[in-house]
């Protein structure tokens, strides 16, 4: 039995926490907050539950879904996605149908996309280009009118940089479709044959996805519960604030309360990279990697619906939300009845001037767009929550992977530390991924590896399919 101390109580470090508790290990948390779950908690106000944005659970993995059933029960819930998104100033179903397209888009415009998407597949085969950057890798593939009106605008919205800046990376692992190509075949497949695609855990033609009853907060407390039966300690209140190493191995870990700990045999990170680095003596300001903060804009709405539709993406950058979420649309029980709970997410930097504003003026200015959308006059009375969060998007600027392998050295030259999750790697993944790479992380405690391996692709092989694999393997042999 090893003792252990997990930094960070959100969805990874509570995985990795049950994990080992599981095996029989002494684990103690140390998180920072007042209360766990980070992200994939749910906010509580009355009647109404929250969540940070649609946090939709995709997975094919055998480990995980028994997981989940476990911890679950009937509180899985299996929904259907009606996603949109409003472009050219009308919300269009998402994944897009043809025929909605063409009723909706100006002929000429549409005309001129097919166009430019052909010209484009012509000059990649007759010349060779890099895919150097996000801007290329979307123009190349989808022509310069769609990239300027749709992709520009909205990714420089969520990421807060140009485009042009942007690992080509970024967007083979987030943009489910090769090229309109790609994207016309399986969308054919879809609604014609009712093909649902599972080649690309962010395809859009993933029709159904899994929820927690009473949000997804509901998965990150029946984890700290499991946590709490097998012994698992939770010290709230406690951010790290510097690690002493000797000898290879990390020896002692101090808190920002003043508190040291040193009675432990491994330490498991999952706060951001940045601030790890930080403790381990190197200036944060001077990292050459950065996250993407977020305002979060809750309405607790006298309507059964805002919208028809469970989410919707808006790329227009006079819009100032990027994504709104209709909780009552997921129907898991989050709202009264007859009312629903909206989230409206706002990307940005901690200097930036709204992350500044009183709440009173981000609700005001939230109203506003809502109205000149269409999605909400200003007249209905609703009551609002504004809630600021740092550190939600890794900004996965051209060469990051390099960059972050380059940043793991100093970590991993200490045997007994080893960080993970989405923050921990610097890598935006969603939640399944975040589960799974505690998994692998609480595997290689157990089976006492003398160095940690990283995988920072982001296509996860999957906690527990490599075994699978084998074992299919022998009993075919």
């Amino acid at each position: 039995m090893s003792r252990i101390a997990v930094l960070g109580g959100g969805i990874t470090g509570l995985t990795c926490a049950c994990q080992l508790a599981q095996a029989g290990h002494e684990v103690i948390i140390y998180e920072k907050a007042a209360h766990t779950g980070g992200l994939a908690g749910s906010l509580v106000r009355g009647e109404f539950i929250f969540d940070f944005g649609p946090h939709e659970f995709c997975t094919e993995n055998p480990t995980l879904m028994a997981l989940l059933e476990d911890l679950l029960g009937d509180d899985l819930l299996v929904r259907e996605k009606h996603a949109a998104q409003f472009f050219n100033g009308r919300f269009i179903d998402y994944p897009l149908s043809p025929l909605h397209v063409i009723q909706q888009l100006r002929p000429a415009l549409v005309a001129k996309i097919l166009s430019e998407v052909v010209l484009e597949r012509f000059k990649s085969l007759v010349w060779s280009s890099s895919d150097h950057s996000f801007e290329r890798w979307v123009a190349s593939r989808f022509g310069p009118t769609l990239y300027e009106t749709y992709f520009k605008p909205f990714t420089q919205k969520v990421w807060g940089i140009d485009p042009d800046h942007l690992d080509p990376r970024t967007a083979s692992h987030r943009i489910a479709f090769n090229s309109i190509f790609d994207y016309v075949i399986k969308t054919f497949s879809y609604f014609f044959f009712h093909r649902n695609d599972f080649s690309s855990i962010h395809s859009p033609l993933k029709d159904k996805f899994y929820y927690s009853r009473r949000g997804i907060g509901t998965l990150t407390q029946s984890l700290a519960a499991r946590c709490l039966e097998l012994g698992v300690e939770f010290r709230c209140g406690y951010q790290v604030d510097r690690i002493d190493q000797q000898e290879g191995q990390a020896k002692a870990l101090h808190f920002t309360n003043g508190e040291t700990v040193r009675d432990f045999d491994y330490a498991v990170s999952t706060i951001p990279l940045s601030l790890l680095l930080g403790s381990l003596g190197h200036p944060v300001r001077e990292l050459p990697i950065k996250f993407r903060s977020m305002v979060f804009v809750f309405l607790e709405l006298p309507r059964a619906q805002m919208t028809p539709y469970s989410w919707i993406y808006y790329p227009d950058p006079e819009v100032i939300f990027q994504r709104s979420t209709d909780f009552a649309l997921l129907d898991a029980g989050m709202c009264p009845a007859g009312q629903t709970g909206i989230c409206l997410e706002i990307s940005c930097f901690p200097e930036d001037e709204v992350w500044s504003w009183r709440d009173e003026q981000v609700l005001a200015r939230v109203r506003r767009d809502l109205e000149q959308v269409g999605a909400l006059p200003e007249s209905v009375p609703c009551k609002g929550h504004v809630v600021r969060k740092q550190f939600i998007y890794p900004i996965q600027v051209t060469g990051y992977l390099e960059i972050v392998q380059e940043l793991l050295k100093p970590v991993q030259q200490i045997s007994n530390l080893v960080t993970t999750g989405r923050q921990g790697l610097y890598k935006y993944c969603n939640m399944n991924e975040c589960m799974e790479m505690a998994i692998d992380v609480a595997d290689q405690i157990e089976a006492e590896v003398g160095q940690f391996s990283y995988d920072l692709n982001s296509n996860w092989r999957g906690a527990g399919l490599e075994q699978e694999r084998v074992i299919r393997a022998e009993g075919t042999g």
